[in-house]
């Protein structure tokens, strides 16, 4: 099978599943020119250097080489809808996305042979953008397929139109092992410690976690809470946290070199989420062995069986986060029991060898239409 992947944002997610589908299948993948997803004006790193280090040698690759408002885009496209005529897929595998080049390529190609995932069905609280919007709904309407990462997401994607039900295919959101190509074993596990990583907004739950920590710290004087990512919500709450000596803050662009080692430091991974669709950090914390602590919002519980890699606690409930928080604390054979189905459950079920298999049988369809 001939499968281009065509993607504005979601590189990670693209390049893991692009590798694994390479395995057996022709594979392109055809990207925006832009670092913003791994790289900082800080630590810049190039997109060619970022592929060389993770792209499989046989994934052909491609790049949209300007800025969507650039005239010469028009000329941009065309060329790229010819390099796709000469590679001849049978299927054209897009994520999410509102860039007016991605849906003009999808509609010369076919949208009969194309296939969408959707990361997010509902954009987060205070991300409203009534054009993007727009593209959005042309895209899951017009697509021969949609892949969403849960049960939760298709039901509220077939709320928004029951015309999806006959396409809608649920694979999960896969186990980022990409991170291991930067990992450092030497880095020790600290006791107490829990991690909460990731672009801080709103709906991260930052405040739940102050008001969480004195009741986890009255048990546990010694715990820490890393905080990893930087964000509009740690910019609002950081005079609360700056002075406490258990939050650990870095409120910086995190470098893929920096990752493994905050999620190896962690005892445990939080995610004490107010609204969210999925996540990429709990099969990320599942790389790393690591047992996390998770709300009820979206989809996110699907992926963690309660009491085996993880615990599911409601949202906006800081007395409930504290006591999951002290229950894997206090007892370290089970935290030790639920990495262990962690790492098991990354190498498995959210595997890309897994996800690959699952998303070729959806181009499947797409063919046989």
């Amino acid at each position: 099978m001939k499968i281009v992947l065509l993607i504005d944002w979601f590189l990670y997610y693209t390049v893991e599943l692009a590798n694994a589908l390479a395995e057996n299948h022709e594979v392109m993948l055809i990207t925006r020119d832009h670092n913003f997803e791994f790289s900082s004006p800080e630590e810049p790193v190039q997109l060619k250097d970022f592929l060389n280090g993770c792209l499989n040698r046989n994934v052909r690759h491609e790049v949209l080489r300007f800025r969507r408002s650039d005239m010469r885009n028009l000329l941009e496209v065309r060329r790229i809808l010819r390099v796709i005529k000469e590679f001849k897929p049978d299927v054209l595998h897009i994520q999410e996305n509102s860039d007016w080049r991605i849906f003009l390529i999808s509609w010369w190609f076919g949208f009969r042979r194309t296939v969408l995932t959707v990361h997010d069905v509902n954009r987060h609280p205070g991300e409203a953008n009534r054009t993007a919007e727009w593209m959005e709904r042309e895209f899951r309407r017009k697509a021969a397929q949609v892949v969403v990462h849960g049960e939760t997401l298709k039901k509220e994607l077939l709320n928004e139109s029951s015309a999806y039900a006959g396409k809608t295919t649920v694979i999960p959101h896969g186990a980022f092992g990409i991170y291991r190509h930067w990992d450092d074993r030497e880095v020790a596990e600290e006791e107490q410690t829990m991690l909460l990583f990731g672009r801080m907004t709103p709906y991260k739950g930052l405040d739940v976690i102050l008001e969480a920590a004195p009741l986890i710290s009255r048990e546990i004087p010694d715990m820490k809470i890393i905080l990893a990512g930087r964000g509009s919500e740690l910019t609002r709450l950081r005079s609360a946290m700056v002075d406490n000596p258990h939050f650990e803050i870095h409120d910086r662009f995190i470098a893929n070199e920096d990752i493994p080692g905050f999620f190896r430091r962690a005892a445990i991974v939080i995610l004490p989420y107010t609204e969210a669709s999925q996540s990429g950090v709990v099969p990320l914390a599942y790389v790393f062995g690591k047992p996390v602590v998770v709300t009820s919002v979206g989809s996110i519980s699907e992926v963690v069986p309660h009491g085996e890699t993880g615990l599911v606690v409601p949202p906006n409930n800081p007395k409930e986060l504290a006591e999951a928080v002290l229950r894997l604390f206090s007892d370290h054979p089970l935290r030790e029991s639920m990495g262990k189905n962690a790492r098991f459950m990354a190498d498995t079920v959210l595997s890309w060898e897994t996800i690959a298999a699952k998303t070729t049988q959806v181009y499947s369809r797409v063919m046989n239409r």
